[in-house]
C-alpha cells in the first residue's frame, strides 16, 4: 500500500523548511556542549539529521532525565529527516552513556538504498499552456524519473510554478492535485502536480502620485498599457528606470489587488522629489594633469518638463575648463536626451598650448545590448601653438560615438569592459578651415583568472585622413605617453617631430598595455605592466616601449594606482612616476 505525503501536515512541513535551509546553504550552528556523534552520512544529509537533534544544544550538567527524554526523541525523529533525501529505510543504531564528566551519545546511520522517481505527472491547465516561460520552466523541472527522491526539489517547483504565476498575472492560479506517493518496498515514488494557472489577466489602471514632474512626463516612463497581458518583469523594469532617472528620492511601484471581475491588476506609482540643486566640489591630482580643482553646480528638474542645466569648472597647471549644459528629455525619457553645451578650455602640455571655444548640441540614445550612442555637432574655434606652428582653426564637426561599459563591479570590477567608437569629421564647404575624417577606437577589458589576481588590457587605435596637417589643432592631433598611454614617458611627449625636433602630433595612433594585478591585502595590490606604441605620420610608426611595477590602494576617495615606468628604448633613460586617482574603467 502506498502512503501519500502532503508537506501541510506541521510536522514535514518543518523537515521540508529545515531541509530547504541547508539546500540554500544556510548553517544553522550553535554551542555543542556534550559529545554527539553522528556516522554513516555526511553532506547535506548529516546537516539536516544534526537540526533534528536538539540533544547537541545540552551542557554536561544537564539533569539526566532531559538528557534521556531528548535522546529518545531523536531517536524517533532521525529517521523523518532521512525521508527528506528518499531514504525511507534507514535504521539508526543509538547508543547513551551517561555518568562521569559528561554525557556521551551515539547515532549509527545505515541509509539503505533511496526511493527512486518512478512517475512525474506534473499537468498544466489554464492560459499558461501557451505561455512560453512555463514551457521553459517544464523543459527543467529539477525532478527527474529514475533520480532519487527529493522533497526540497519538489518543494522548490511548486515555488516557482506559484512564483512565475503571480509574475505573470496569473491571479487565481492554484494546485488542483499536489501530492507525492511513496512505496517504501518497491523504493518507487510517484509525484503529481496539477497546476491550474487560470486565465491571464491584464494590466489595470496606473495610478500615479507625484507633484516632482509634468504627470505626462512620468508617464512616459511607464512602457506597458491597460489592457495588455500583465508582466511583473516590466513593472521592475519601470521602478529601476524611475530610480536610475535621477529626479526622484523615493520611488514605490506597487502592483495592486488584483480585480476578479474586470481580470486586471492595477499599478500604483508612488514618488517623492530628489533635491533640485545639487553641489559638488573636490580635488584631484594625476601625474599628467598635476592638482585639480573641481566645482559643479547643477540643477536636476530645472522645470517639470525634466530640463536639467549645469555648470562644471576644473583648475589645474595643465588642463583648465568651464562648461555649460542644458539637457532635456526627448521621446522616451528612458533612452534619449537632447544636449545643448558651451564652455571654454585652456590646455597647456609639454608639446602644444591652446585655446579653446566650443558650443555643440548632441543626442544621446541609449540603444540595445548596453551601448549608447552620441551623435553631436559642434563649432570649436581654437588658438593654438605646436612645435613652430601657430594658427587659429574654425571646425563645424558632426560626430558620432558609441560606448558600452560592462562591470561586475564598480570599484574593483573582476570581469568587465569598455569599448568606444567614434567618428568625427569636417569639410571646408560646412564653414570649416579644412577638412579630416576621423576614427578613433578604444577598449579596455579586465579578466581574472584567480580570486586574487586580474589581467588588464587596453589598447587605443586612431586614423585620420586630412586635407592640410598643419591645420588641424592639437584636440584633432594624436599624442601619446602619459598615465592612461605610455607609461614612462611624459604626457603626450610621444609622436611625430618637426625639424627642430619638438613632437607635433601624429595623424594616426596605435597603443597597446599589458598588466598583471596581484592582490596582497584585501585594500592592497602590486602590479607589472608593459606598455607600447606611439602617434605616427602614415606609415612611419616607431613605437615606444616601456615597463614598470606599480601599488594600487582601494582608498575611501577611489581606486589609486601608483607605478614607476621605465623606457625600454636605447637613448630613453630615467624612470617617471605616474599616479592616478578613478574608477578603472
Amino acid at each position: 500500500m502506498p502512503f501519500a505525503l502532503r508537506p501541510r501536515s506541521g510536522r514535514f512541513a518543518v523537515a521540508l523548511a529545515l531541509t530547504l535551509s541547508v539546500s540554500l546553504g544556510l548553517v544553522v550552528s550553535g554551542p555543542a556542549a556534550a559529545d554527539v556523534e553522528l556516522t554513516g552520512v555526511e553532506g547535506p544529509i548529516r546537516e539536516n539529521a544534526l537540526l533534528y537533534i536538539r540533544l547537541d544544544n545540552e551542557p554536561c550538567d544537564a539533569p539526566e532525565w532531559r538528557v534521556r527524554r531528548l535522546y529518545q526523541e531523536a531517536v524517533e525523529r532521525l529517521p523523518e529527516s532521512f525521508q527528506a533525501f528518499g531514504y525511507y529505510s534507514a535504521r539508526v543504531t543509538p547508543s547513551l552513556q551517561t555518568g562521569g564528566d559528561c554525557w556521551k551519545a551515539r547515532f549509527a546511520v545505515d541509509l539503505g538504498k533511496p526511493v527512486l522517481v518512478r512517475k512525474l505527472d506534473v499537468l498544466l491547465t489554464g492560459d499558461a499552456r501557451n505561455d512560453a516561460p512555463f514551457a521553459r520552466l517544464l523543459e527543467s523541472p529539477g525532478i527527474a524519473v529514475g533520480a532519487p527522491l527529493e522533497h526540497a526539489a519538489y518543494e522548490r517547483l511548486k515555488t516557482r510554478l506559484r512564483d512565475l504565476a503571480s509574475a505573470r498575472g496569473y491571479a487565481q492560479a492554484n494546485f488542483e492535485t499536489s501530492r507525492i506517493d511513496v512505496f517504501p518496498d518497491d523504493l518507487a515514488a510517484d509525484v503529481v502536480l496539477h497546476f491550474d494557472s487560470g486565465k491571464r489577466f491584464s494590466f489595470g489602471p496606473v495610478e500615479l502620485h507625484q507633484d516632482a514632474l509634468s504627470d505626462d512626463l512620468v508617464r512616459s516612463f511607464v512602457r506597458f498599457k491597460p489592457g495588455e497581458p500583465y508582466d511583473g518583469a516590466q513593472v521592475t523594469d519601470l521602478y529601476v528606470a524611475l530610480t536610475n532617472s535621477g529626479f526622484f528620492d523615493t520611488v514605490t511601484v506597487t502592483s495592486l489587488e488584483p480585480d476578479a471581475e474586470k481580470g486586471e491588476i492595477p499599478v500604483r506609482i508612488e514618488l517623492t522629489p530628489a533635491a533640485s540643486r545639487q553641489i559638488s566640489y573636490g580635488i584631484g591630482f594625476s601625474t599628467d594633469t598635476k592638482v585639480r580643482l573641481r566645482f559643479g553646480r547643477h540643477n536636476r528638474r530645472f522645470n517639470e518638463r525634466g530640463a536639467q542645466f549645469g555648470v562644471d569648472a576644473q583648475l589645474s597647471p595643465v588642463t583648465s575648463e568651464v562648461t555649460v549644459n542644458y539637457r532635456f528629455p526627448h521621446g522616451d525619457p528612458r533612452t534619449e536626451w537632447v544636449s545643448f553645451d558651451g564652455g571654454l578650455k585652456h590646455e597647456s602640455t609639454a608639446t602644444s598650448s591652446s585655446s579653446a571655444l566650443e558650443l555643440g548640441v548632441r543626442r544621446i540614445l541609449e540603444r540595445p545590448h548596453g551601448w549608447t550612442r552620441t551623435d553631436l555637432a559642434s563649432l570649436r574655434i581654437e588658438d593654438f601653438t605646436v612645435g613652430d606652428q601657430i594658427g587659429r582653426s574654425n571646425l563645424l564637426m558632426p560626430s558620432t560615438a558609441w560606448t558600452r561599459l560592462r562591470a561586475d563591479n564598480s570599484v574593483r570590477p573582476s570581469k568587465g569592459s569598455k569599448l568606444t567608437l567614434e567618428l568625427r569629421g569636417t569639410d571646408e564647404v560646412l564653414g570649416s578651415d579644412t577638412g579630416f575624417m576621423q576614427l578613433v577606437a578604444r577598449g579596455k577589458w579586465i579578466r581574472s583568472p584567480s580570486a586574487k589576481s586580474r589581467l588588464i588590457v587596453r589598447a587605443d587605435v586612431g586614423a585620420t585622413a586630412e586635407e592640410s596637417f598643419e591645420a588641424l589643432p592639437p584636440s584633432v592631433r594624436f599624442f601619446a605617453g602619459g598615465d592612461n598611454s605610455v607609461r614612462g614617458y611624459a604626457f603626450q611627449s610621444l609622436g611625430p617631430v618637426d625639424e627642430n625636433g619638438q613632437v607635433i602630433g601624429g595623424s594616426s595612433l596605435v597603443t597597446a598595455s599589458f598588466e598583471y594585478e596581484r592582490r596582497i591585502k584585501p585594500q592592497w595590490s602590486i602590479a607589472t605592466f608593459v606598455d607600447s606604441g606611439n602617434a605616427y605620420r602614415r606609415f612611419e610608426f616607431d613605437p615606444k616601449t616601456s615597463a614598470g611595477i606599480g601599488a594600487r590602494w582601494i582608498s575611501p576617495l577611489g581606486p589609486i594606482r601608483v607605478d614607476v615606468g621605465f623606457p625600454l628604448e636605447r637613448g630613453d633613460r630615467g624612470a617617471r612616476l605616474h599616479i592616478t586617482l578613478g574608477p578603472d574603467l
